[in-house]
């Protein structure tokens, strides 16, 4: 007793992390063995931050990577797009992580991933202390794999409509306790037919009103992407794992253009902008999991990146404005983390550590040198466990931020508690509550001495004096979970204190300057409902969702107000070999400061076949939109009022073919898990 209780005071007192309880059942043979309950047959399993999903073997089958399994499980809040490779939060709340078996991944490894060998996935919508800041969503796909033999295999996607394509080839060769793998990812877009429009009414000094219109006559969006990934791994899944990661990305924008015509009443002036960018960034990743025994662990890992960047600007309104970035940026990340299985909860520890420097130049109409230097060390702790029918999660994180830049610089603590409990009602129905305060840091870029010009009479202007805002969070949610019929019921209120709100000043010579200040509150309040119900189980499905959403924007400057409605559904059809399925949301409608948005509505249907080693899928995006509308924003602001819309003819009826293909061999599989979160850089601090 004494033991547990050194153990519980020396955890506590480096600020603890991650606890789950395994309850043990040996009743039936046919069971999975999950972190806090076992199952027996059922594919969703409620967890105190989230759900735990055992896919189908039907969904197994059919689907032909990491993005087409996870397009079939209708996961509440976030949409998945199987074509882009994409996860969005339908929020706008936050980014979505990816992981396989615990560590982050990148596109490449989403679709090297075979669908018959994922266990279950772990979709945590409530991340505890130990992840990151801003992020909404933790999706961990928990595998198998090979002890012998090998993976070879292609995923190539290409769009029939309009020049765009998406190929990845990979394999894995596994020997005993060692594998080794390779992937090489190319990606090519050229669009062309993207246009936006724009309204702006300025409020000069003597009295008058300025009106503008901006209308883009021709324009071409193209990149080209490379991505080369090596990683070894040594592994006994008794004892030890050692990782080594060393991937490069590289990606080019040249020919990118948009061709205008301004039209002032008096004026019309035909200009072009143009913006290239070249860059290069190496990673390299190392991770070591080690067993202290059949209760502890340890973990280690520290990624390297550097990343090079290349940047030319040239904008034609009113007098040509033209200015290059050779920018770069190198920094360090690691992260330790001890955990100790207690009785009859989890304790973890841990402490991560951020080194950062960026130095960016900017030449031309432009003419400055931007060094910042940034550094974080987080330690956190939490306590997870079960008590009876109640789920429980308890931890607190403590950070240094430190930053510096020419003149200015700051060194602040921040406090980070949050508490998570879950309560089984009835079987398969559970009711939930979660609270957390944190600090939110603004993007780097934002946090720089540097002024840019947007067009002839605005600018966006950094602002070095930025502190963190702190942020304060409750959330609800009503789940059921029966054998044919789900519903997922949430609720958030959301409130930012003194934080970064935009601020639009004129000038003597009636310029209008964009910077953002401490200053007011922004406010959430969010309801949304998930239902599904598998119509003909394994054959069958469909998802219906809908949501209300409340905005409160308050300052000294100004008050804004927002009410919007998300809706959305999707149906899926498993017939053999062939799978259907559908999907729309009408996208979502958020106010930040004084500028109104809309993420346009999105859908795809698709249709795909599976023979032996390959599969081949036909799909079609925003159905039935000859032009849509992917964006749309209004600035509220006082002195400047303007509309923006921005459309893009190469993604309307857009249709793509998909077609992959995997040959493997292997005798035996064991399952590796990674279980640090630390992700590479990729904040370049350009403005």
């Amino acid at each position: 007793m004494k033991k547990v209780l050194c153990t519980l005071l020396l955890g506590f007192l480096v600020l603890p992390v991650g606890a789950q309880e395994e309850v043990k059942n040996a009743k039936e043979p046919k069971e999975v063995q999950l972190n806090e309950v076992t199952v027996e047959a059922a594919r969703v399993v409620t967890k105190v931050d989230g759900l735990l999903i055992i896919p189908s073997d039907t969904q197994r089958k059919v689907s032909t990577n990491g993005y087409s399994l996870l397009s079939k499980l209708s996961l509440p809040h976030v949409r998945v797009d199987p074509v882009s490779h994409v996860v969005t939060a339908l929020m706008n709340n936050g980014a979505v992580q990816l992981r396989l078996n615990g560590v982050v991944i990148d596109k490449e490894e989403m679709l090297s991933l075979d669908p018959k060998l994922v266990k279950n996935i772990d979709f945590i919508d409530n991340p505890g202390v130990r992840y990151g800041e801003n992020i909404a969503y933790v999706i961990d796909i928990k595998t198998k794999r090979n002890t012998g033999g090998y993976v070879v295999g292609v995923d190539l996607t290409h769009t029939l409509t309009a020049w765009n394509t998406d190929n990845t080839i990979y394999t894995k060769l596994n020997h005993k306790n060692s594998e080794l793998s390779f992937s090489y990812n190319f990606s090519y877009r050229d669009f062309r037919k993207g246009r936006t429009s724009e309204t702006a009414d300025y409020l000069l000094n003597n009295g008058s009103h300025y009106l503008v219109t901006r209308k883009q006559t021709a324009g071409r969006d193209r990149a080209l992407g490379n991505r080369l990934q090596m990683k070894y791994s040594l592994a006994d899944s008794a004892s030890y794992v050692f990782q080594a990661t060393l991937s490069t990305f590289g990606m080019n924008t040249p020919s990118c253009f948009s061709d205008y015509q301004l039209m002032d009443g008096t004026l019309t002036q035909a200009y072009q902008d143009v913006n290239r960018s070249s860059s290069f960034t190496p990673v390299i990743d190392l991770y070591f999991f080690h067993k202290l025994g059949d209760l502890q662990n340890v973990t280690a890992n520290v990624i390297g990146t550097a990343i090079y960047t290349d940047k030319y600007v040239r904008q034609g309104e009113g007098t040509p404005y033209t200015y290059n970035v050779d920018g770069g940026t190198w920094s360090v990340q690691s992260e330790a983390i001890y955990e100790n299985k207690l009785k009859p909860f989890t304790l973890s520890a841990g402490l991560q550590h951020m080194q950062k420097y960026t130095r960016n130049h900017y030449t031309g109409d432009v003419d400055a040198l931007n060094k910042m230097h940034l550094g974080e060390l987080y330690l956190f702790s939490e306590l997870k466990g079960k008590w009876q029918k109640l789920s429980y999660s308890l931890g607190v994180g403590v950070a240094n931020k430190t930053y510096s830049q020419a003149s200015y610089d700051y060194n602040y603590w921040t406090f980070r508690p949050k508490v998570t409990l879950k309560y089984m009602l009835l079987k398969g129905l559970n009711v939930g509550y979660a609270f957390q305060t944190y600090r939110r840091v603004s993007p780097y870029a934002m946090v720089s001495d540097m002024r840019i010009r947007n067009n002839s009479r605005e600018w966006t202007v950094g602002n070095p004096t930025l502190k963190p805002s702190r942020v304060i969070q409750h959330t609800m949610s009503l789940d059921y979970y029966g054998d044919r019929v789900s519903n997922n019921m949430y609720m958030e209120y959301r409130r930012n204190l003194h934080c970064n709100m935009a601020r639009y000043e004129r000038t003597p010579a009636d310029e209008f300057l964009y910077s953002q200040q401490n200053m007011g509150s922004i406010s959430l309040f969010h309801v949304q409902d998930n239902l599904r119900y598998e119509l003909i189980p394994e054959h069958l499905s469909v998802t219906l969702t809908g949501g209300i959403n409340r905005y409160f924007n308050v300052c000294s400057l100004y008050r804004h107000y927002l009410t919007s409605y998300t809706y959305g559904g999707s149906v899926q059809a498993y017939l053999g070999k062939w799978t259907l399925q559908g999907y729309a949301d009408n996208g979502w409608r958020f106010l930040e400061g004084e500028r109104l948005g809309h993420n346009g509505a999105f859908s795809y249907l698709a249709i795909s076949y599976s023979w032996g080693n390959c599969s081949l899928s036909l799909d079609v995006q925003h159905v039935f939109q000859q032009h849509p509308r992917m964006y749309k924003s209004q600035l509220l602001n006082a002195y400047l009022h303007k509309s923006e819309i921005e459309r893009n003819r190469d993604l309307g009826n857009m249709i793509g073919l998909n077609f992959t293909w995997r040959l493997s061999k292997g005798t035996a599989y064991k399952q590796i898990e990674k279980r640090i979160e630390r992700q590479e850089d990729k904040q370049t601090g350009i403005m």
